[in-house]
């Protein structure tokens, strides 16, 4: 009958002046949101602690919660951020289904904010003329009065102004159990509830901004709830197909509770039963006994006869009579029949709960009347503490569905080994019957033939050999080669163009071994009137032609001309400044393309947008692109649901707020006739001279269904690749607080005094080791220095004598464990204190040591010696009346006993292989070389005297040298 609208005041001298459309509001969320995005996934309590700390900041509430419903309706809630500290917090509680009647869920399902600014104030009355034939409802009304129920509810929590945002997701249409559920095919999954102990006004802006973040925060939510559900299906469809495989292999329902996996591996449960022709399996920790699974059977058949499948998270609550003989072990039953007395059961045991209740949960208020027709608001939010009994935990849909699955399965088993007797019977009258229709088979393929020479497609045909035996009057209309010609020449070296040979080529002999693909472009050569004359775009389909044995004897390439097409879109990369032409060009080959200025309306629509959505450049331009254009019920052209809205517009405030650019992004949309349109989304900033975004441009691509799987793969591998990150990152830092804890006691045993040289060596050993592993795990946060060969090289004071105990004493527990013996032999001359990296050089030590007592017999020996300096490496650049010290060339030798090592790892240590094929021992060789080379030597590999031997060679400044002593060995 009319409009109802609401004025509310603006403040123009405001931080946020006059807002037009939503994107500008979306625009105070912009950081909130690119936060909720960033965030890892798998963790549900995180996204709620986020989402109540970013509106806390927008708004300035003393309490923001997320309240989440339950499926018996009552609320918890999960998350909970307070600005004031001296108010009570609510964190934890639980609240009865009547805090928040039927009535008021549905009313936030169309009405997604409501904010209430002083529950003290007194309501206006208000005024219109004549009655209205079907009342007036201020249900959507953001202004209208508090009831008073409702205000005695926030008086008696202490709460004056409240700010209530609802959270809805997605459901499926078949479920229709949710009384919160509108017809929009949304449900009601929580609120994010604001309190103030004053009255307080929140401006539109930052109402319509902390909408918009609720909704981001909706679809986040719902990727977590999906995540969640396809790790449980996984599982089950996992399961279901280990035990299905037991059965195809033995013959009855038996191995199911008698090998493994078995019954309990399908669903979460603590025991489980097979009764089958009388006898019983069980299985699992503690499953009832014999006597009470056939009470329980005989039970089911009599009061749940009808059902062929029972379940229940109480057999109290279920009216099973034995329930006391079974105690708390057995509370929850799931259970299918797979024949009139065969039963597959599932148990689950007691499972104690306590729950918090903001109040008594059942009784009524104290000083409440007997009037059942007036809501009674709570007066006490007094934490109460309820221990649920006798109930285990609630069987889920994906279990249920699992389960089902496998009763189809085994009611189908015996039939299945009929089936293979009869598809037997059957393969061989097909063979007799093959033999018998070698004419019609012939006769088809004639037709065939006749189809494919007169189809409207270039379609061409290739045996085994490269020529050509299928050539029809298309592709020679295109190329200019009449049929006759172009059969029996070679078609990779007389027709395909040069720069389009190795793909041609890849393609027949992937298509010749039954692999076929689709949209690959090749290029042909072109005649006109016997003269070469440009070339033929096509974009063809490889299918792999086959004898009646079934064997492959050539290929068949179904092609689409797309010459015209390519040239238009290169004439348009290279003549990009002139646009317009090409945007408004009626040309069919130019894609949809529409674009949005900085204000958020519609800037351009080109003759392609008007062909697929039948609106004119004319009815779009000036008006809202997100809301007027594209959006939810009134709009021109209607999106799916509301998630696809949201998502839109986090494409397009990205590309506005210049984080980055979307290409190829799934959309979906209604035309104006009706028809929904999937494409893909390119959406591109558009920026004046100086840099500065003034809006956007969009394209639209057809999408197929390969192009749809394969954007569905890439954001997987996307997903995946950045939790295995995360993973790393959480392995890097659970790291560090043992280390530092090591690092701690060899301190504190430094301090004690009067300690033994050969105490002080170890604990100065240990140090040198605490620091190689903080540089091994500092290379793991970033592995790009190390895969290219550029870590960080330090120059420090070190004693070589400090290095070599180090690196001994990492290879000593290996080389005891075989029984070998760990020598080493250095010069009394060379104890000596030098310029360089002594981790480093540590790591290169350790590593070949270790790979050398791997390739080293039992009871054999590896010995490390060090010699040096060497005269052919000295390097003067420190000569005398300089700071630097001359640096020298060391030589360090590990020999060993035996074999030697394998041909490929010496090939990856002396820079000839590659570590791909060579194992985590290959990859260390590698970077030892890396590291080598870094520190200014070389490293090699010898075989000379009988024995093995890794041969480094390093260049180190020298401070000075020690008194000689004589040689040790250890």
């Amino acid at each position: 009958e009319g409009l109802m609208i609401d004025f509310e005041p603006l403040k123009l001298d405001s931080q946020y002046g006059p807002v037009t459309g939503a994107l500008a509001s979306h625009k105070l969320a912009a950081r909130a949101v690119a936060r909720l995005k960033s965030l890892p996934v798998g963790d549900v309590r995180l996204l709620c602690n986020t989402v109540v700390e970013e509106i806390a900041e927008m708004t300035g509430y003393d309490r923001i919660m997320v309240y989440k419903f339950h499926e018996d309706e009552h609320g918890e809630v999960l998350a909970e951020f307070l600005n004031n500290r001296e108010i009570e917090s609510f964190l934890g509680l639980h609240y009865p289904a009547t805090d928040i009647p039927l009535m008021a869920r549905r009313t936030f399902i169309e009405n997604r904010v409501r904010m209430i600014v002083d529950a003290r104030a007194r309501g206006v009355d208000v005024v219109h003329t004549g009655a209205l034939r079907q009342g007036l409802g201020l249900a959507l009304c953001t202004l209208r009065n508090v009831r008073g129920c409702h205000r005695e509810y926030m008086l008696n929590m202490g709460t004056q102004a409240s700010l209530v945002l609802a959270i809805t997701v997605s459901t499926s249409s078949g479920d229709t159990g949710d009384k919160s559920r509108s017809d929009s095919g949304r449900r009601l999954w929580g609120l994010v509830v604001c309190h103030h102990c004053s009255p307080c006004m929140v401006p539109f802006p930052t109402r319509s901004a902390c909408e918009f973040l609720v909704q981001v925060f909706a679809v986040q939510l719902m990727k977590e709830m999906e995540l969640a559900a396809q790790l449980k299906a996984k599982h089950a469809l996992k399961m279901q197909t280990l035990l299905c495989d037991m059965l195809m292999r033995e013959p009855g329902p038996v191995g199911l509770a008698t090998k493994s996996p078995n019954i309990c591996d399908l669903v979460q449960c603590d025991g489980a039963a097979l009764l089958y022709n009388g006898r019983i399996w069980r299985v699992g920790s503690s499953p009832p006994t014999e006597l009470q699974i056939l009470s329980i059977a005989d039970w089911l058949m009599t009061d749940h006869g009808d059902s062929t499948g029972f379940s229940t998270d109480s057999l109290l609550n279920a009216g099973y009579p034995h329930t006391d003989d079974l105690g708390e072990a057995t509370c929850g039953l799931l259970a299918v029949k797979f024949s009139d007395k065969d039963f597959l059961m599932w148990f689950r045991a007691h499972a104690a709960k306590s729950v918090r209740w903001a109040g008594a949960k059942h009784q009524p208020e104290e000083g409440e009347d007997e009037d059942p027709t007036r809501m009674h608001p709570r007066t006490s939010f007094k934490a109460f503490l309820e221990i649920v009994y006798m109930r285990s935990q609630p069987w889920e849909d994906v279990e249920m569905d699992a389960v089902h699955s496998l009763q189809l399965i085994l009611r189908s088993a015996q039939q299945e080994h009929d089936e293979v007797k009869r598809r037997q019977l059957m393969l061989a009258r097909v063979a007799e019957l093959r033999l018998q229709s070698v004419d019609e088979i012939n006769q088809v393929a004639n037709e065939t033939v006749r189809i494919i020479e007169t189809a409207t497609v270039p379609i061409l045909g290739v045996n085994r050999g490269g020529q050509v035996n299928g050539w029809n009057m298309q592709i020679a209309k295109l190329t200019g080669i009449p049929v006759e010609e172009a059969m029996g020449r070679s078609l990779l070296q007389e027709l395909v163009a040069e720069e389009s040979k190795p793909e041609a080529q890849r393609l027949l002999v992937s298509s010749l071994q039954g692999h076929e693909e689709a949209d690959v472009e090749i290029r042909l050569k072109v005649w006109r009137n016997g003269t070469p004359s440009g070339v033929l775009i096509m974009l063809v389909n490889s299918c792999a032609n086959r004898d009646i044995h079934n064997q492959i004897v050539g290929v068949c390439l179904v092609g689409q001309d797309i010459t015209t097409q390519r040239i238009v879109m290169d004439r348009y990369i290279r003549c990009e400044g002139d646009y317009r032409t090409i945007v408004h060009s009626p040309n069919p080959l130019i894609p949809p393309i529409f674009g949005m200025d900085e204000y958020g309306f519609c800037s351009e629509w080109n003759i392609g947008m008007s062909r697929l959505t039948g609106l004119g450049r004319a009815d779009v331009l000036g008006k809202l692109l997100l809301g007027e254009v594209f959006g939810l019920e009134m709009a021109m052209l209607m999106l799916r649901d509301e998630d696809a809205m949201t998502e839109l517009e986090i494409v397009v405030n990205c590309a506005m707020e210049g984080h980055q650019d979307t290409s190829n992004h799934p959309f979906s949309f209604f035309c104006r006739d009706g028809r929904l349109e999937e494409v893909l989304l390119t959406v591109n900033k558009r920026t004046d001279v100086d840099g500065r975004v003034t809006g956007v441009f969009c394209f639209i691509h057809s999408m197929n269904r390969e192009v749809h799987e394969a954007v569905k793969a890439q954001v997987a591998a996307e997903a995946a690749a950045q939790a295995r990150l995360a993973q790393l990152d959480l392995s890097r830092e659970s790291l560090r607080s043992p280390l530092d804890g090591l690092s701690f006691i060899r301190l504190s045993l430094q301090r004690i005094p009067n300690l033994t040289p050969d105490q002080a060596q170890l604990l100065e050993t240990a140090g040198a080791l605490e620091e190689q592993m903080r540089t091994i795990i500092t290379d793991m946060g970033d592995l790009g220095p190390v895969e290219e060969g550029f870590p960080d090289v330090q120059r420090t004071e070190f004693s070589l004598v400090s290095v070599l105990n180090a690196s001994l004493s990492q290879a000593s527990g290996a080389a005891i464990a075989k029984g070998q013996q760990l020598l080493c032999s250095v010069p009394g001359s060379l104890k000596v204190r030098v310029f360089g990296d002594p981790i480093r050089l540590q790591q290169v030590l350790a590593t070949c040591l270790r790979t050398a007592i791997e390739f080293t017999p039992p009871t054999g020996w590896v010995e490390l010696r060090m010699d040096g300096p060497l005269l052919a490496g000295l390097d003067r650049s420190g000569a005398e009346g300089s700071d630097v010290p001359a640096a020298e060339l060391f030589r360090f030798t590990i020999a060993h006993c035996g074999d030697g090592l394998p041909a490929p790892l010496v090939q990856v240590l002396v820079g000839r292989g590659g570590a791909a094929g060579a194992g985590l021992q290959g990859m260390a060789l590698r970077l030892c070389r890396r590291l080598v080379h870094l520190l200014g030597g070389e490293i090699g590999y010898v075989f000379e005297s009988g024995q093995c031997a890794f041969r480094i060679d390093v260049k180190l400044s020298v401070k000075h040298t020690a008194e000689a002593t004589a040689s040790s060995r250890a």
